[in-house]
């Protein structure tokens, strides 16, 4: 190659990447919209009692006490956000409102995606296996509902993602007092958004738990703490001073209390956490059992297995908000196509995060992705934890470890890049292939009827 060639192949490579994302961000975007636009505003994960906080807001120019109602013990910032979307659109009407609100979660998950993008590259990944890393962030159902709900859920995800992306730069260079701040105010702002901001925020000492710990980076990390201290602060004082409690929960209250014991299908058990039940693969939904047609009165026996109803949450519809009750049913093979197909991305991402966390031991926490690792690890605990705590089987929702969909996107890529070219190309084609299909089947009116927009 010529002094010239190569002095032009890296701005072709940039170029290649950013028509790549730019297509896959626009594409998304659209998807997105579409289902915004044509979905009602209240479909999703307790979109109604989100709404109820944003309106608690904007009628009422007050932060309602953490266990006021349903949602409301979440810290604020995705609210005060939809506050001030619905008051500037307010005037065109109150669909373009809830609009205006929704596109807060659709902006933020395509930063998500963008992220997860851009650290697979920087860590040494292919064009390739980066498109398709961030198409599943992008397109995994879990994604595509958060995207278009009313919650903070996309909020909380593109937040810890850019809090990643100054973290990853800060692991190379512990004394960068400009990522320090970059860190520390992003993984601040994911804290006041949702209290999984806290995987994040911890994943923020990382870069800084080594030996030759000096006076500069002593500088960046306190730096990096006051950055997100000044922002999450607050709102943690907030709720010591209110409910005696950084975390307040509202699930042991009334209503809430009576309507999760609903979903309460049994006692949970050791083994529910030590294995995967086939049945969640093949009828990935709570209200589908076999020989029966859908119905909420139905509970499925397979979703007490934690981690299938967790899968199924991540790569179907198992509390039933986008895909109408009666599509729960024998005969209906969307769900076990995206769950089958689903099995090869996520074999990946389990692979290279445990070759990643034997490395990060090995190397004593000196590995380029160990604030990843770290976030990971910290979220698989606190969703145990949790899980074990909240016996109801509205406590397995994939949308509480939705924060780790960009991480995911790294680790998928290193599950890749371990294996041989031949099996590298077909697991690419058959993950592309999981995404596209979600992305068609969440697509809404496009497989299943369209879901009307309600008054």
């Amino acid at each position: 190659m010529t002094p010239a060639g190569r002095r032009s192949a890296p701005g072709l490579k940039r170029r290649r990447a950013a028509l790549a994302i730019s297509g896959l961000l626009l594409v998304a975007a659209a998807d997105y919209s579409w289902n915004a636009a044509t979905i009602g505003g209240l479909v999703g994960y307790d979109a109604t009692h989100h709404l109820e906080y944003v309106l608690t807001l904007v009628h009422e120019q007050r932060l309602p006490h953490p266990l006021e109602g349903w949602s409301t013990f979440h810290p604020p910032l995705y609210y005060l956000l939809g506050t001030l979307v619905w008051s500037a659109v307010r005037p065109l009407g109150i669909p373009a409102a809830l609009l205006g609100v929704r596109e807060i979660s659709a902006l933020f998950m395509l930063a998500a995606g963008l992220v997860g993008f851009l650290l697979v590259l920087r860590l040494d990944g292919s064009l390739t296996v980066a498109s398709v890393a961030a198409a599943l962030v992008l397109f995994v159902p879990v994604s595509l509902m958060a995207a278009t709900a009313v919650g903070n859920e996309a909020l909380g995800v593109g937040l810890g993602a850019l809090a990643l992306l100054a973290l990853v730069r800060l692991q190379a260079d512990p004394r960068d007092l400009r990522m320090a701040a970059v860190a520390g105010l992003m993984a601040g702002l994911a804290l006041a958004t949702k209290y999984t901001g806290l995987f994040v925020a911890a994943a923020c000492v990382v870069p800084f738990a080594r030996v030759d710990f000096d006076r500069r980076m002593l500088r960046a990390l306190v730096l990096c703490g006051v950055a997100g201290a000044i922002i999450a602060g607050p709102v943690y004082v907030r709720n010591i001073v209110l409910t005696g409690s950084p975390v307040p929960m509202t699930r042991n209250l009334e209503p809430m209390k009576s309507a999760e014991e609903r979903f309460i299908i049994r006692e949970r058990r050791v083994w529910d956490y030590l294995w995967l039940n086939p049945e969640s693969l093949w009828r990935p939904t709570l209200f589908h059992v076999r020989g029966q047609e859908g119905s909420l009165d139905n509970r499925n026996p397979a979703m007490t297995n934690i981690w299938g109803l967790t899968y199924a949450s991540v790569w179907y519809d198992a509390f039933r908000h986008r895909i109408p009750i009666e599509f729960h049913r024998d005969g209906i093979y969307s769900g076990r196509l995206l769950t089958l197909l689903g099995i090869v991305p996520t074999a990946l991402f389990l692979v290279g995060f445990f070759i990643a966390l034997r490395e990060l031991i090995r190397r004593r926490g000196r590995t380029a992705d160990a604030p990843l690792v770290v976030m990971t690890s910290l979220g698989l605990l606190a969703f145990i934890a949790f899980t074990i705590r909240a016996p109801s089987a509205v406590a397995v929702k994939a949308s509480y470890l939705l924060p780790l969909a960009t991480p995911a996107a790294v680790f998928f890529a290193r599950g890749a890049g371990l294996i041989g070219a031949r099996m590298r190309v077909a697991a690419l084609v058959i993950s592309a292939l999981a995404g596209l299909a979600a992305a068609a089947v969440f697509t809404n009116g496009l497989i299943f009827p369209p879901l009307a927009v309600p008054k």
